[in-house]
């Protein structure tokens, strides 16, 4: 992709944020309180309601939301973003995988900003700041890589079925329940455990908590297991969308 598309990536992220902010009271300070309320929802049920884990059951909780939240948006948004800017490719020619790549990065500076209120409650009041944070980085372009190659594979499946998308819609409420955002590998009886390994979203909070919560360094044949999982994801999306690209136009009218 040219850097010429690399820019207009970017502006159109910050013009989707500045819509999204336009259209609220509270403008850019919604970034903030819609994941925060989000995530006291998921609190009050599963650690006050139903008095759920351990001591560090909060913060286990909080690392999955979070870590969740980024590729949910992102992915979900993906799903129809080529007929939502069927006007746009009427009139000048666009790459289509610019337009899942603009959700991801819109998402994911959002994501940012929730990152560093979960880091700041993990000093404050969770299990303090290590020298394992040194791994965040890694950790983060596992996660980009994750959300942009599911992004781009749905975002390049659903023109041709758009009633897909309500299958998708399901399968990524079940992956919320399969992704261990409620519990952690240790609760899985050893029998179906495996499977749930299988999961790069579960591999992905689990090394976050390592992290965030344990101070350990992250696996790394889970990180090389995601790496490799969603390269290949993402090479399957660039076909797809690189072969039918001028075929889009005609699917979404």
């Amino acid at each position: 992709m040219s850097s010429h598309y690399l820019g207009f990536i970017w502006y159109r992220s910050l013009a989707q944020l500045r819509s999204e902010s336009a259209r609220t009271y509270l403008g850019y300070l919604w970034w903030i309180l819609e994941p925060l309320l989000y995530l006291m929802v998921f609190y009050i049920v599963f650690a006050l309601v139903l008095n759920r884990g351990d001591e560090n059951y909060v913060q286990e909780l909080l690392v999955g939301l979070v870590v969740w939240k980024w590729f949910d948006s992102s992915v979900r948004a993906s799903m129809d973003v080529i007929h939502q800017n069927a006007a746009l490719i009427d009139k000048v020619y666009i790459p289509k995988i610019v337009f899942p790549s603009v959700s991801v990065l819109s998402n994911g500076i959002k994501f940012g900003l929730v990152l560093a209120l979960l880091l700041l409650y993990s000093i404050l009041f969770g299990s303090g700041a290590s020298m394992h944070w040194l791994a965040l980085p890694l950790l983060l372009f596992m996660q980009f890589l994750l959300v942009y190659s599911v992004s781009c594979l749905v975002a390049a499946i659903t023109p041709f079925l758009p009633d897909i998308k309500m299958i998708f819609d399901k399968l990524m409420t079940l992956l919320f329940f399969l992704s261990g955002i409620f519990y952690t590998a240790e609760s899985i009886p050893e029998s179906i455990r495996g499977y749930f390994l299988l999961n790069p979203a579960f591999l992905l909070i689990e090394n976050y908590r390592d992290v965030l919560i344990h101070h350990q360094w992250p696996s790394i044949s889970a990180a090389a297991y995601i790496c490799l999982l969603s390269s290949i994801v993402l090479t399957i999306a660039i076909i797809i969308l690189r072969r039918f690209d001028r075929i889009y136009p005609r699917l979404i009218y």
